[in-house]
Parts: C-alpha cells; structure tokens; sequence
C-alpha cells in the first residue's frame, strides 16, 4: 500500500474505533501515525484545539494527561480515559486520531490480500461486538453528558438557508462557514448548482455511530449532514454499497455523491473534516475536530 492508502486504512477507525475485541486479541489494524503511542502529540494537540475548555497538559503518573475542568484525562494505551478507568484500556476502543488528507481528493486505496482480510474480519467483529469509546472525556470537554445535559447546549441557526440544531460551540465556525460559501455562490458556478440542489441541513440528533456502541458527533451536536433533493443515482455512504461489492472502498469518486472540494476547503479552514475522505465514506457528513487538521497540518 502506499502512504495515502495506509492513511485512509489509518481513518476506518473514524467508524470502527478499533472493536475493543479486536484490540483485546491484540491485532490492531490500525497503528498510530508514526509509530509513536505515548500520546503526548495527540494530548498536547487537544490542548491547542480546546485552549478554553483544556487548562493544562502535563506528564502525570507516568501518562500524558490533560486537565478539564478541574478532572485529568489520561493517555491509556490510544484511549483517553479519567482516573477511575485508565487502568483497564482494553474494555474500549481507542480514541478516534488518524491522519486527514487535506487539499485535493487522495488517491483511492488499493489493500492487499492480507489487509482486505484483515478488514472484513475487523467488520464481522464488529458486527459481533459493536466497538464502544468511553465517553467521559467528550462529554466533559463539550458539557454533554446525558441527553438533557447535551440538549441544553445546542441552539437553532440558520445554515445555508436551513434550519439546523448544533452545539453552541460551533455556532460562530458555521457563521463563517457560510459566509464564505455565500461568496463563492457569485463566483463558482458548479458550487452554486451544489447549494442550490440540498433539500436540508441535519445536525443534532442523539445516537450512536450505526454499528457500534459509540455516540456519533451527531450527538454532540458536533456533525450535519448536507441532504440534496437527489443523489443522482450515486452513493453518499459506504453501506449504500457493501451490500452489493465486496471492494466497496474502490467505488470511483465519479460514482459517489461528491461535495465539490471548494466548499470541503472552506469547512476544513473553519475546523470540520469531511467524510468523503474516509475509507468508510459519508460524503454527506461534516464534524468538527479541529484536533485532526492540527495533526493534518503538521
């Protein structure tokens, strides 16, 4: 595979998460970038993305840890997991860092017999035994524990002319996200006819990631999905065609339900990632983690 292959394989752990019973076996499909697993990027990463909500990032115990609101977080073997729970990694999969291909569209990946199988078998297991994240940190760096909790975070704006229930977090990122897409409308036709074809804008909505046991960032209030009025016979999501191709990742951009990349470029600056990168794609789907670009940038 070459390195953007192995990045985008890297990136399946944006849905899977690596299944707990995977990682309890001991294979792990999917390294961390560069080898490196003590967590001191990744922590010091959160910390630069979060700086009012992370008071401070420290070696503590051994372990790089950050510090919200008064309760530390630790780096557990790729998981980041409080105090209570550092010391038993392996009931969770591990937190969802990978490398994100900015710029133009990355080549599509091509596995080799062994990956492929190592893939399908990370899919039954999942099937199997739904992955599942601890949830702690996320829900104390967004306020968002239970439902009411998360509830009493979110507002209603108006987003590329839809309503749409976010987190109040993201309110001001989406403000210029529109913004700027209002500019390109005069100046970039095939992003105008893009706009002009959503029927809606999802946002909120309190579930897991389908096929784990993992809150979505749709349950945060941290994701939407831009809905056209018609898909044009193409596929916006990776189950749309595993049911019919084994080799699903290879479905060619041209037969995918595309966001043209100029408006991909204008969330990325505003902190969200696309979904039409993964390897497991939603081409439908934005969610704020400005930690990832951070990582993405270097």
């Amino acid at each position: 595979m070459n390195r953007i292959a192995t990045a985008l394989l890297f990136a399946t752990a944006a849905f899977l998460c690596s299944a707990a019973s995977i990682s309890a076996q001991g294979v792990s499909l999917f390294p961390p970038p560069g080898g490196d697993d003590s967590g001191e990027r990744e922590m010091k990463t959160l910390a630069e993305a979060y700086p009012d909500r992370i008071n401070q990032v420290a070696r503590v115990d051994g372990d790089w840890a950050v510090d919200v609101d008064g309760q530390w977080f630790f780096w557990a073997a790729g998981r980041i997991l409080p105090q209570a729970e550092r010391w038993h990694p392996e009931r969770y999969a591990r937190f969802r860092f990978y490398p994100y291909p900015l710029g133009s569209l990355p080549p599509l990946p091509r596995l080799d017999d062994q990956t492929m199988a190592m893939l399908k078998k990370a899919l039954k297991e999942a099937r199997i035994h739904p992955p599942r994240r601890s949830e702690s940190f996320l829900e104390r760096l967004y306020g968002a524990g239970s439902r009411a909790e998360t509830e009493s975070q979110l507002v209603t704006v108006g987003f590329l002319g839809f309503p749409v229930r976010v987190h109040q977090r993201i309110v001001g990122e989406l403000a210029e996200v529109a913004a700027e897409c209002a500019n390109l409308r005069q100046t970039d036709p095939q992003a105008a006819s893009f706009l002009a074809g959503l029927s809606e804008v999802d946002g909120f909505n309190y579930r897991d990631i389908v096929g784990t046991a993992t809150r979505s960032y749709h349950s945060y209030g941290l994701a939407i999905d831009l809905i056209p009025r018609s898909y044009g016979g193409k596929s916006a999501y990776w189950r749309w065609v595993m049911w019919k191709v084994d080799d699903w990742w290879t479905t060619p951009y041209e037969q995918r339900w595309m966001v043209p990349l100029s408006i991909v470029a204008i969330f990325e600056k505003h902190g969200f990632i696309w979904g039409g990168k993964w390897l497991f794609f939603d081409t439908m789907h934005f969610e704020y983690r400005p930690e990832i670009l951070i990582l993405a940038k270097g």
